[in-house]
């Protein structure tokens, strides 16, 4: 109950962070350039949602402090226009043409749920808009005829983070026998997609899924079956409150004095819920983390940091890995802006393509022609900190590697670019 209560007050911070900002966005129409934010302020996605929304108006903030956009010989400050896409493709749809039809927003950066942001990208066919959304989606999106012709975004596909976590374990832990637990939803099983094309490169690794309901309180028969398989790891991909009760339940029958625990992908949203002996000693993958000290590379801890140390004297708050995609988001669609000189999403798109290379708080990125990012780092390992091992209440993580392996993203001509 008091962990509920933290993260309740944690919460209400960043909501508090949110609201502020809508009645600070510019008054005078003709000198702003509008751009929409989308994200989930209520619904299933919410926890999430919040955080990102208040990361994207902290970036519009951050503009507009520097001067704005240099546009065609004058400052132009960009006006924000929010929404709650409800956790809901249906109310998104409405919304987002409601956003470019009406209030004349030149781009849409949003997106906490796959289906929302797939959602959104087939709108984008009809109302032709900038789009970027900052969550993780299928990687059939990103096909040639499927993606919308100016959709793009700087978070890695679900797929990805399947191939991550089994590139990492394999190439770099050497581990050969591994059992999966999953969410049997869709989430899950792009992932999986994912992990078992690495996997089956690697003939001399076996290894086994186990699909766990979504929703399920108690995953003790689950965790049992793979305990009984005797494996070398035991990779974990759930996500929300059944991340949670996994890793609480894996400490509760003290399965890593059994055999190593891997987490496939990890957020802020749900991780600050894990209890620190859950989690302590876990190896997890993550798309970035707020605290980078000790990484090798110091251009990726000087960045971390400065973003870190600024977001948190802003909200009070630590900066999400999802939030900080959508803090990525709205500074990219800026510069696409600026660069094209134009707020037609066809010049946008082909300015942001033309001028691909770009530093983000994970390191050097690049745009590829599908609208995924190239990043030097894919994704960073960690291991889980004892509550003695921690600084702050945001502290979970030691980021003790990297991956950067071939394996992480399929090359565009794959998905017919």
């Amino acid at each position: 109950m008091k962990r509920f209560i933290k993260n309740i007050a944690v919460l209400s911070v960043v909501l508090g962070f949110v609201f502020c900002f809508a009645t600070t966005t510019p008054a005078t129409a003709a000198d702003t350039i509008k751009i929409g934010l989308m994200y989930a302020l209520s619904g299933k996605g919410s926890s999430l949602g919040t955080m990102q929304m208040a990361a994207a108006k902290f970036a519009v903030k951050e503009i507009n402090d520097n001067g704005g956009i240099n546009f065609q010989g004058k400052k132009m400050l960009i006006e924000a226009i929010s929404a709650d896409d409800e956790t809901n493709p249906d109310a998104a749809i409405r919304k987002m043409k409601e956003m470019i039809l009406s209030d004349k927003i030149v781009a849409l950066v949003g997106g906490t749920f796959a289906d929302v942001s797939m959602a959104m990208n087939d709108q984008a066919k009809r109302t032709p808009v900038l789009l970027c959304w900052t969550n993780g989606v299928p990687e059939k999106v990103f096909t040639k005829e499927s993606k919308g012709p100016y959709s793009c975004t700087p978070m890695a596909n679900n797929n990805c983070a399947g191939r991550g976590a089994a590139g990492y374990v394999t190439e770099k832990m050497k581990m050969k026998n591994i059992v999966a637990l999953m969410p049997d939803y869709a989430y899950g099983h792009a992932a999986y997609e994912g992990m078992e094309e690495v996997l089956k490169k690697h003939p001399e690794v076996k290894y086994q899924v186990i699909w766990t309901p979504v929703g399920t309180a108690d995953m003790t028969q689950y965790l049992i079956k793979a305990r009984d398989a005797n494996p070398d790891i035991i990779m974990m991909g759930q996500w929300g409150n059944d991340a949670i009760n996994i890793l609480k339940q894996a400490y509760d029958m003290e399965l890593r004095k059994k055999t190593k625990l891997f987490f496939n992908y990890m957020t802020d949203a749900f991780a600050v819920g894990i209890p620190p002996e859950a989690i302590d000693g876990v190896t997890v993958q993550m798309f970035w983390y707020h605290d980078m000290s000790g990484f090798p590379d110091p251009q990726v801890v000087e960045a971390s940091n400065k973003i870190s140390k600024e977001y948190l004297a802003a909200t009070g708050g630590a900066l999400d890995p999802y939030a900080m995609s959508a803090y990525c988001g709205v500074k990219e669609m800026a510069r696409a802006i600026e660069a094209a000189q134009s707020t037609d999403p066809q010049k946008t798109y082909a300015a942001l393509m033309t001028h691909s290379d770009w530093n983000s708080p994970k390191g050097p990125a690049k745009w590829r022609i599908d609208g995924q990012v190239a990043y030097k780092y894919d994704s960073f390992i960690g291991t889980g900190l004892a509550e003695k091992e921690r600084k702050n209440k945001w502290d979970y993580l030691k980021i003790i590697d990297s991956y950067k392996g071939g394996s992480f993203m399929k090359p565009p001509s794959e998905l017919g670019w």
